[in-house]
């Protein structure tokens, strides 16, 4: 057992990590033409295209890896189809739920694998294209369409641009006293980090505390105003990113009440619970190509069978993006979304596998 336990892994493993490649290059290439112009525009050069490919490349296997995993169990069966491997496999009495648990270790070793390159890589790359402006990055990026709010202590700031990675613009802070009343309300032209705290510059003050419904005008205020925060421009990359780019620990955090970001809780909360529940996913849709990929006739050749397992895949990625959707906007609860592309697909693969078995149960 433990020989073909090996030699299922090593399979996979090798096709696995080929279609990875191929996937990030053909999704690369084609993600570098459709945003040619913005990286040749001004001082650009053609080696920046290798250098999107490269901060993108995360960003795309997040979005591709569980496919991924389904397309290499397909393939590996197709190799086992056309060598006739798998009717072997099957005379030595490996049924389908034995080839399953013999896929399953394989299958999670890489979509964990896959969570924590995910993890590390993708924040970082994702402040890189930040910082670079390019593609959606400059679309999806700080501006008075796209306003990032955040509380900070008892102020809430409001900003509508972001110059640099150490600068913001156009800022309203609303000033409040521990009770929640509003105190002075500061429109500010910009904000510079210089490592300890943002100096605020072109700074306008209303005060409101005691105005008792006195017309007041915004004075021009000359003290050198500042503000002190823990916020830094990297935490300010952080609240400004989609809540899938981030790390599982800043999902968790944001996830926190009081600790949201520019999104609602419940949008980092899904995303949290989504990437957690990922190598979940990987074996459902494993429970589901197993059994589709049964094909031990003299002129079969898996690729019917292939075809049908891609399609499976396209619909649980259709459905599992339906509800992201739905949870990420309020529509729906996190955990009913989460659950039910898992539970559809988990009594699929094991309808499968029933059927397969009581098929194969008739022919003997």
């Amino acid at each position: 057992m433990f020989k073909f336990l090996s030699y299922l892994s090593k399979s996979y493993l090798t096709i696995w990590l080929s279609v990875v490649i191929g996937f990030l290059l053909l999704i690369g290439l084609l993600d570098s033409l459709a945003n040619g112009s913005d990286i040749m525009t001004g001082d650009g050069k053609f080696s920046d295209t290798f250098r999107y490919m490269f901060f993108r490349a995360p960003v795309i296997f997040d979005r591709i890896f569980v496919f991924t995993l389904v397309v290499a169990a397909l393939l590996v069966y197709v190799r086992l189809i056309r060598n006739h491997e798998l009717v072997a496999l099957m005379g030595f009495g490996l049924s389908v739920p034995k080839q399953f648990y013999l896929m399953a270790p394989i299958v999670i070793l890489c979509s964990v694998s896959s969570i924590t390159i995910i993890n590390y890589a993708m924040p970082p790359a994702v402040r890189a294209l930040q910082a670079w402006g390019i593609g959606e990055y400059k679309i999806k990026s700080i501006s008075d369409k796209n306003p990032l709010w955040l509380e900070d202590g008892n102020h809430i700031i409001r900003a509508a641009g972001r110059p640099g990675m150490n600068q913001l613009s156009r800022l309203q802070i609303f000033e409040r006293d521990e009770n929640g009343s509003l105190q002075n309300a500061l429109w500010v032209r910009s904000a510079n980090y210089d490592g300890e705290g943002w100096q605020l510059n072109g700074v306008k003050i209303l005060e409101i505390e005691g105005a008792d419904g006195e017309r007041r005008k915004a004075k021009a205020d000359k003290t050198g105003r500042r503000w002190e925060t823990i916020h830094t421009p990297a935490t300010i990359a952080r609240l400004a990113a989609e809540p899938r780019d981030l790390s599982l620990q800043d999902m968790r955090n944001f996830r926190e009440k009081g600790n949201s970001g520019s999104k609602p809780r419940f949008a980092y909360a899904f995303w949290y619970l989504h990437r957690l529940t990922r190598p979940l996913a990987a074996l459902v849709l494993l429970l589901c190509a197993v059994p589709l990929m049964q094909r031990t006739g003299r002129a079969d050749n898996g690729d019917m069978a292939l075809l049908g397992g891609l399609a499976l895949g396209f619909i649980f990625l259709i459905i599992d993006g339906a509800m992201a959707t739905f949870a990420t906007t309020g529509g729906m609860a996190v955990m009913l979304a989460i659950a039910i592309p898992l539970t559809m697909f988990t009594l699929f693969g094991g309808h499968l596998c029933l059927r397969t078995e009581s098929l194969g149960t008739k022919r003997s």
